[in-house]
């Protein structure tokens, strides 16, 4: 039996901050007059409905539509959005804000709509290996004390976490796997 973090998502009530970590797994601000909506394409079904709950779970509604390369989940447009949008925004440009720290409940978002398995580590991907944005993730891994390995070609881009120290300190920090995730969640490691 894992025993959950104190510190970890399991742990904290759901707020809108969390949604940091859909950002670092390649998701996307959408504005249209006061409102603001995130949305992020899964690889598969489980992620997208586990996403869905949890957009749902911090009052912001969720969908998700079937893409081209897999599911698009997003958010309802919500005017409590709006400032997170504004947060990331660099003129036309996003990026991590100044001051930028992941929580674990966005160590799971992030997990949930990237992370995976391999024979001996757990990645999760980022958009591009060579941004501000991958470079920010990688340093909110070390603050949680989940230093990763960067990785710009495949299985990449993205971070690999290696030591079944971190290994066991990132499933206390994600918390208990969604339904259907199987090994693509580092507590079945």
């Amino acid at each position: 039996m894992t025993q959950f973090s104190l510190f970890g998502a399991a742990a904290a009530t759901p707020t809108l901050v969390d949604l940091d970590g859909v950002l670092l797994g390649g998701g996307h601000w959408v504005r249209t007059g006061p409102a603001a909506r995130l949305s992020v394409v899964v690889a598969s079904r489980w992620r997208a409905r586990a996403l869905t709950e949890e957009f749902e779970a911090r009052g912001v509604g969720g969908d998700t539509v079937a893409a081209e390369d897999g599911f698009s989940v997003r958010t309802a447009f919500s005017p409590a959005l709006m400032p997170h949008a504004t947060r990331w925004s660099r003129g036309a440009n996003e990026g991590p804000p100044p001051g930028f720290e992941l929580t674990p409940a966005g160590l799971r978002l992030w997990t949930i709509a990237t992370g995976r398995a391999d024979e001996v580590s757990y990645l999760l991907g980022t958009a591009r290996a060579d941004g501000a944005l991958h470079l920010a993730a990688g340093a909110q891994l070390s603050r949680q004390g989940l230093a990763a390995v960067s990785l710009s070609q495949r299985p990449g881009p993205g971070w690999r976490i290696t030591s079944a120290r971190r290994l066991r300190r990132f499933a206390e920090l994600v918390g208990a796997a969604p339904p259907e995730s199987g090994r693509d969640w580092p507590a079945s490691l």
